[in-house]
C-alpha cells in the first residue's frame, strides 16, 4: 500500500474530487470499477426528473458486496507498482480490479482491494482506522480525535467513508455537478448484481467535453446507484464501477475487528495530531522540539471551470512524482513551445514546458487555451 504518507493521502483525497470525477478518477484512482448487467426487467415507468430526485435523496445505512471494475483508456504500461492490489494511480489506470466493501453505518466500514496473491485493506471501527498491505506486510494505525465532528482543523483527517469508493460515491459526485449543460434521459432497464435497476443517461451539451455519456444504474427499490459507466470516444466504457454482488443486510460486527498479522510492521499515521499510544498532542510535541520546522504537504489541485469542462490544475507538476516517467512513455509534442500532451479515449493531460499540468475530460485545444490564460 506504500508509505504511511501515501496511505494518508489516499484516505484524505475525496474532498478535492473534481466534478465529473475528472481528477478523482485519474489521481485518486480507486474509483474505477465495473459490473456486468444483463436483462431488461419490466418496471413502473419513471421520468428522468423522478429518477434524479430519487437518486439524490436515497440513503442506505448498511450493505456488503463485491465491486469489480476496469479502466480502458488505451494507455501504455505506466511506471509504478504493478500489483492489482496496489492503490497507486498508475496501477488503476488500466485493466480490471476487484474490491470488497462492508458498511454498517458511518462508524464501521471496511474496504479490501483484492489482487493476485495480495490484498490492501482500510478498516474504520469507531475512532480506530487501520490500513494493511499484505504484499508489504505493513500496518498503519491512527486514532481519530474524539472531537472530529466539531473541529474545522484541516490537519485533522476525517474518518474514511467507504461510500466514496463505491458506485454510490462516484454517482453522487457526478449528480452534484449537474447543471443546465447536462441532458438527462432514461434508457432501458437492466439487472446489476441481481437487482433490477433503472438506467439514467447523462450527456454533456458542451462540445468541448470529451465525455460522450454517463450511464447510472439505480436500484429499483432503494434508488441506490449500483453501477456507473463513463463513455468517451470509444465504443466501450472508458471507466466503469459497479457491484457484482450486493446485500443490503447489516454485516457482522466481527468484520470490523482488526488483528495485526504476525511479523507485520506497524506505524502511526504522521498526519494525526494525537499519539496513538499515549494520547498526547503529537503535533504540539513536534513543534515544541523544532519550532522552525514546518511539515510539507502536497497541495491539492485548483479546479478551473465547472461541470463537464472542469480542469484540474497542478501549478508545480503531479504530486505523485511520476510525471517524468509519464512524459517519457505516453506523451507527444503539442505545438512548438515544448509542451507535451497525453491523449486518451476520455481524459487529456497537458504538461507545459514550465512544469505545470492540466487534466480534464476536455479537448486538447481547451487545455491549451486554459494553459495560455492561466498565470503560474
Amino acid at each position: 500500500m506504500g508509505s504511511p504518507s501515501q496511505r494518508a493521502k489516499w484516505a484524505r483525497r475525496a474532498p478535492w474530487a473534481a466534478p465529473l470525477v475528472t481528477a478523482a478518477v485519474v489521481l485518486a484512482g480507486w474509483q474505477v470499477f465495473s459490473a456486468s448487467a444483463t436483462g431488461h426487467p419490466n418496471l413502473p415507468a419513471r421520468t428522468a426528473a423522478q429518477l434524479l430526485a430519487a437518486a439524490q435523496t436515497s440513503k442506505v445505512a448498511s450493505l456488503s458486496g463485491t465491486i469489480t471494475g476496469s479502466a480502458a483508456l488505451g494507455l501504455p504500461s505506466l511506471p509504478g507498482p504493478d500489483s492489482s492490489a496496489s492503490l497507486s494511480w498508475q496501477s488503476l489506470l488500466a485493466g480490471s480490479h476487484t474490491a470488497r466493501v462492508w458498511i454498517a453505518g458511518p462508524e464501521r466500514q471496511r474496504v479490501a482491494l483484492l489482487g493476485t496473491l495480495a490484498e490492501s485493506d482500510v478498516i474504520h471501527n469507531a475512532r480506530n482506522v487501520w490500513t494493511y498491505s499484505s504484499q508489504l506486510n505493513e500496518v498503519s494505525h491512527f486514532l481519530l480525535p474524539a472531537h472530529r465532528a466539531r473541529t474545522r482543523d484541516a490537519l485533522v483527517p476525517a474518518a474514511p467513508d467507504a461510500r466514496n469508493y463505491t458506485p454510490m460515491g462516484v454517482a453522487n459526485a457526478i449528480l452534484k455537478a449537474l447543471d443546465p449543460s447536462t441532458r438527462v434521459t432514461v434508457d432501458r432497464t437492466q439487472v446489476v448484481a441481481g437487482h433490477d435497476a433503472y438506467t439514467l443517461v447523462l450527456s454533456p451539451r458542451d462540445s468541448r467535453s470529451t465525455v460522450r455519456k454517463v450511464t447510472i444504474a439505480l436500484d429499483s427499490h432503494r434508488f441506490v446507484p449500483l453501477q456507473v459507466q463513463v463513455y468517451g470516444s470509444g465504443s466501450i466504457p472508458a471507466f466503469q464501477i459497479g457491484f457484482r454482488k450486493l446485500s443490503f443486510a447489516a454485516p457482522a460486527s466481527s468484520l470490523f475487528d482488526f488483528h495485526v498479522p504476525v511479523g507485520a510492521t506497524v506505524t502511526s499515521n504522521p498526519l494525526i495530531g494525537r499519539d496513538d499510544a499515549h494520547g498526547r498532542d503529537a503535533t504540539a510535541d513536534r513543534e515544541s522540539t523544532d519550532p522552525h520546522k514546518t511539515t510539507a504537504t502536497t497541495k491539492a489541485p485548483r479546479i478551473l471551470g465547472s461541470g463537464w469542462t472542469s480542469i484540474a490544475y497542478f501549478a508545480n507538476g503531479l504530486p505523485t512524482g511520476s510525471g517524468a516517467g509519464l512524459l517519457d512513455r505516453a506523451t507527444s509534442p503539442i505545438g512548438s513551445n515544448g509542451d507535451r500532451l497525453l491523449t486518451t479515449s476520455l481524459l487529456n493531460v497537458l504538461f507545459t514546458k514550465d512544469g505545470r499540468v492540466f487534466i480534464g475530460a476536455v479537448t486538447p485545444s481547451m487545455l491549451d487555451h486554459t494553459a495560455a490564460v492561466t498565470p503560474r
